[in-house]
């Protein structure tokens, strides 16, 4: 029906615009279950801003000047990736997972030839949004292949592959068991400064 849609339009533009602010939102509704229904209604948004740490942007920089190439790789939005980059000033080359690689569906084994590949995608980018643990994995792999040294930093459950298979993985303060288990660096203090 048209009211439905005008809310869909509506709720679309809302979080379009929000995540262009680097706001994250996110959808309440309510099941409407009259006259035997069984269907969602829209009830509003919930936003949720997660700037980046006071030094994270400093920590950037001074990686950059001792060589080391910083990337993004989140699961956030896309529009709030590039939000995100713009405020970090880590270049405007943020891409969506949708090129990315994937592990087989039933091998779980990662694709043949995977930096030649994917190597001139993963250099040129500056950060990758809207991924899984595996795509995450999988850029780690394909640099490494490609024979770059490869740090990663995490803190969830979701990181932990990753922060395995790099060759310095590290857990930031905060992070779940399962990310501090997988990295060979725990950090207990806020921030990325003491990395650099």
């Amino acid at each position: 029906n048209e009211s439905e849609k005008a809310v869909i339009e509506q709720v679309e533009a809302d979080v379009t615009k929000f995540g262009e602010m680097g706001i994250r939102s996110m959808g309440v509704a309510k099941m409407d279950l009259k006259d035997g229904k069984n269907e969602w209604k829209m009830m509003g948004l919930l936003t949720f801003l997660d700037p980046p740490r006071p030094d994270t942007k400093q920590t950037i920089i001074d990686a950059n000047k001792f060589g080391v190439n910083v990337k993004m790789i989140t699961g956030d939005h896309l529009l709030i990736a590039k939000q995100t980059a713009s405020v970090l000033s880590m270049g405007d080359k943020i891409f969506g997972s949708e090129n990315l690689p994937m592990l087989d569906p039933e091998t779980k084994q990662k694709p043949a030839n995977l930096g030649k590949t994917y190597g001139n995608l993963c250099l040129a980018a500056d950060g990758f949004a809207q991924v899984f643990p595996e795509h995450k994995f999988l850029i780690v792999e394909t640099l490494r292949e490609l024979g770059y040294s490869v740090g990663m930093t995490g803190d969830g459950v979701n990181d932990a592959p990753a922060l395995k298979r790099a060759d310095v993985g590290i857990a930031v303060a905060g992070s779940t068991d399962a990310a501090r288990a997988a990295a060979a660096i725990i950090l207990t203090e806020e921030g990325l400064s003491t990395i650099i």
